[in-house]
Formats: C-alpha cells, structure tokens, sequence
C-alpha cells in the first residue's frame, strides 16, 4: 500500500470512527505553545479541568500512560474520572524510556491493517490505520511524559501531560528523550514529538502532605530547579553563537528561558523553602516556559548548552553510573559554563549552597561525583552535538576543565 492511500485510510477510517472528531491528524503538529495550561494549588476534577478548556467530546477512547507509582498518585483517578464519564478509556504502563515499550503501546491501541511512513529511525516513523485512542495523557514524571509524547505523536492524536513532579522541563516542550534499545545505539536519543495539546499541574499532588516523606519532593525539586536554572548558561552559549554567526537568535524565545530561570533563582535569593508554595509555582512555570521557548524555534537551543552536553557526555557518552538526577549534573555543568563565560558566579553559589546543590568538590563527592570523572565528562563532552556552538566549542575543552576547577576550588 502506498503511503498516501495509507494516509486516506487512516483519515477516512478514524474521521468515521471519532478518533479524529474534532482534530485533524496534523494539527498537534500545528502548536507553538500549548492550547491550555492549568496550574493551580489543587485540581479536584482533572476530567472537569480538560473539560472546562476543550470539548469534553473530543476526548473519546482517550488512553492513561502512567508508570506503577504515578498510576497510584493520579492515574487510576483520572481514568475512573474518564470511565464515569463513559469514554471508555485506556490505561497503559510503562517503567522505561526504551522505545520497546513506545513500540509495545502502539501495537496494543492499534488495528490491522498498519502502515508505517518511512523514516531513518522507527520513532520518527507514523502509523496509519485505524486506531483505538483519540487523546493522550501523559501522568507521572518525565519518563512517563516522553512516553506519552511519542506515542500521541506517531499515532496522529493529541496530548495532554500532567506531571505529578517538577524534576525536568519536558512537561511542555515538543521533544521526548528515548533508548533505542540497539546494540549500535545504547545511548538515550532526544527526537521529536508534538507540543502538549495542554498541561495539568496540580500542585498539590506534587508537594509532599504534611507529615510524610519528603526525600522524594526534595530530589526532584533539586532536580527541576537545576534545570530551569540551567537556562541561564543556555541562553549565554546561544547569544555567543550568534555572535560567532553559528546560529540566529529568537529574542523571545530567548527571554522566555532566560527569564524562567531568573525567577526561580530570584525566589531562592529570598530564602524561600523547597516546599514553599510560590517556590513551586514558579518552578512549574517556568518550566512549562522552557517548553514553551523550545517550541518556538522547533530546537531544545532555548534550554539547552554545554552544561547538557556535559550531563550527555557523562551518562551516555562515557556511560559513568550517574549518582545524581539529570538536573544535578546540569547545574554542575552551569556552574562551569557561567564560569568560564565570565559571569559572576556568587548569586548561584550562594542559592544552590543554600539548597543542596554542588558548589564545591566536598559537596561534589558527598553526592558520589568525582572530580576526575567530572574532568572527563567536560572533556567527552566534544562529541555530543558538536554542530551545537556553546563555550566549548569556542574556549575548547581545556579552558572548561580549568573553569570547573577555579569555580568548584579543585
């Protein structure tokens, strides 16, 4: 079957059946930013909040992605929600970034006969046909949401995330990080896929209740914070750049990072508490600004320089068993990349010192990072992305090792 008469299946069939009632098949593919974002300090109905904002019709046979916990936290009750609702939803699992378990979701909510577009790689391949979903949730963390992403985004149908923490800034952006699985392609890949239809943060959920533990908050906040903070060295690589003449400048896309993590660092100046409500606000939303920056120019460049490659060349470049989340090891790199641009480094030491981020090689080797593995992950960091133009491909890897050493004092 030739892929356009594949394509009129697949419109004719699913336009027939509802799953496309209300949406064509391309037009999450036609999103800047979200439709809708709600952040709000409790949501009681996640269905009445999707509802207030779109056509409760348009949610018919709407599929769960959940990981076991995050099903337990708010799955199970939006798909109750959904059930009572009578749209018959769906509920699938997942407990990896391995585009085997992409795969696996996207054989189950599909029907015979399928024909898959061409592409280099299966996840940037579509899937025509009938099809069993008409919308995507992604509930949970940020494995959970990249799943959810990619699999609305092969199959032609929207998304909508609600993240039950603030441990990375994906919750809004149109990209998804996934493992191949292949002997020749261990490493995780970052492709795309399409901006939320919209994004549910209900902020009550993410914060621990009073009384329990709240080691689980605390690590991913370090780590959501890491990330949003992490902009501030992104937006420096991208404006060296284009000074270079390796890249052109969105101005508003560049403001939006860079003011998202101006002002999560501004409510750690005060001294505010992890668990602080407006602490949390802010993060959510500037997190879902960095998404929103990375969707304008249709690249993670907004939120995105040396200080990931560093985290990349650490984890699955060199493969180093990573200690730390991914938004640790982005602060880490911040530090150095700020650090070797010039900029004065005293207002983020003192906030992440503050709140339990690295700022020295004690606090380096207190969380398990050790300063010679750190030393080759900086110089590593040369092979990821290298059409990327950051500090390092400007100073070179020599002169990022000797900042890491002036500003953590090796």
């Amino acid at each position: 079957m030739r892929k356009t008469a594949a394509q009129l299946l697949d419109h004719v069939f699913n336009r027939l059946s509802g799953v496309y009632a209300g949406y064509s098949p391309r037009r999450p593919n036609r999103l800047v930013i979200p439709r809708f974002v709600a952040i709000e300090e409790r949501i009681p109905s996640l269905i009445e909040a999707v509802g207030s904002r779109i056509e409760i019709g348009r949610l018919r046979r709407p599929m769960v992605v959940t990981d076991p916990v995050t099903w337990r936290i708010a799955g199970e009750e939006l798909f109750d929600q959904l059930d009572r609702a009578g749209l018959r939803p769906l509920h699938e699992t997942v407990s990896s970034n391995e585009y085997a378990e992409t795969a696996r979701i996207l054989t189950a909510c599909t029907r015979e006969p399928r024909v898959w577009s061409e592409a280099s790689a299966p996840w940037d391949r579509r899937v025509y046909g009938p099809k069993i979903p008409s919308l995507v949730f992604g509930v949970g963390g940020g494995t959970v949401m990249d799943q959810a992403k990619l699999v609305a985004c092969q199959l032609h149908v929207p998304c909508i995330t609600v993240p039950t923490s603030l441990a990375n800034d994906g919750i809004a952006s149109p990209f998804a990080v996934i493992r191949p699985g292949l002997p020749d392609r261990p490493a995780a890949v970052t492709v795309q896929a399409n901006t939320p239809l919209g994004v549910l943060i209900d902020l009550g959920r993410i914060r621990p209740a009073p009384g329990s533990d709240d080691t689980f908050f605390r690590a991913t906040m370090l780590s959501g914070i890491g990330d949003a903070v992490s902009n501030l060295s992104a937006v420096a690589d991208w404006r060296l750049a284009a000074r270079q003449g390796r890249d052109l400048l969105d101005y508003v896309a560049l403001l939006q990072a860079r003011s998202a993590g101006e002002a999560v660092l501004w409510r750690l100046s005060e001294g505010t508490a992890l668990d602080d409500p407006d602490l949390v606000l802010t993060l959510a939303s500037g997190l879902v600004s960095s998404g929103e920056a990375m969707t304008r120019v249709g690249s993670s460049r907004p939120a995105s320089g040396f200080e990931h490659k560093f985290y990349h060349a650490f984890k699955n470049v060199l493969c180093f068993p990573a200690p730390v989340s991914h938004g640790v090891l982005v602060a880490v790199g911040t530090l150095v990349s700020l650090e070797a641009h010039g900029a004065p480094l005293e207002p983020l030491r003192s906030c992440f010192q503050r709140i339990g981020l690295p700022v020295d090689l004690a606090g380096l080797e207190a969380l398990g990072l050790q300063p010679d593995a750190v030393e080759a992950a900086i110089r590593a960091s040369v092979r990821v992305k290298p059409e990327r133009y950051t500090i390092l491909e400007h100073l070179g890897p020599d002169a990022l090792v000797r900042a890491f050493r002036t500003a953590f004092g090796g």
